[in-house]
C-alpha cells in the first residue's frame, strides 16, 4: 500500500510491504510491482530479501539459557564428552563461524591463553557468550576448556587442526 495514492513529477511517498513468513525459515525473496503512469518506465519491481529465523532463535535469549531446556539439544549435548575440534564443531561452530558476530577462530588465537581460558569458562560480558564452565553451570569441565583453548591457540600458529 502506497502512502498517497497520487505522486506527482518528483515527489517521493512510502510503499509498505506485509509478507507472511508463518512457517518459512532461512532466506527468502519477495518482489513487488509498482504501477505508474510513467510511459517509459510503467511498472517498476521492487526486489525483497530477507532472513527469517526459526520460532526458537526468533527472540533474545539469556546465554545461560543454552544450557537448559530445548536448547540444551543443539547448543550441549552434541559436544558431551568431545574434546578439541569435535567438540568446537559440535557447540561452537555455531556461534564463531566466519559469518557470525562471534569472534572466529583466528580472531580468539590472537588473544592470550589466559584471557581465552577466562572467557570460555566464565563468559563474556556485554556478549551472548557464556560461561561454558560447570562451576558456572555450564557442561564444561576443565580438561574440556583446556582442549578447546589449545586448539585455538594451535589453529592461529599453524592454520590447521
Amino acid at each position: 500500500m502506497a502512502s498517497l495514492s497520487r505522486l506527482g513529477a518528483g515527489e517521493k511517498g512510502r510503499i509498505n510491504v506485509h509478507i507472511d513468513v508463518k512457517g518459512k525459515t532461512g532466506n527468502i525473496q519477495k518482489t513487488v510491482a509498482v504501477h505508474t503512469n510513467d510511459p517509459v518506465n510503467p511498472v517498476t519491481v521492487l526486489s525483497v530479501v530477507m532472513q527469517v529465523k526459526d520460532r526458537a532463535h526468533s527472540d533474545k535469549h539469556a546465554a545461560k539459557e543454552l544450557f537448559n531446556g530445548q536448547c540444551r539439544g543443539c547448543h550441549v549435548e552434541r559436544g558431551s564428552g568431545k574434546k578439541r575440534f569435535e567438540i568446537f564443531q559440535a557447540d561452537c561452530i555455531m556461534c564463531h563461524d566466519s559469518e557470525k558476530s562471534a569472534s572466529s577462530l583466528s580472531q580468539m588465537g590472537k588473544r592470550p591463553k589466559e584471557y581465552l581460558k577466562h572467557a570460555i569458562r566464565n563468559g563474556v560480558e556485554g556478549t551472548s557468550m557464556p560461561g561454558w564452565a560447570s562451576i558456572n553451570n555450564g557442561p564444561l569441565g576443565d580438561e574440556e576448556i583446556d582442549s578447546l583453548v589449545d586448539l585455538i591457540i594451535t589453529f592461529e600458529k599453524t592454520g590447521h587442526f
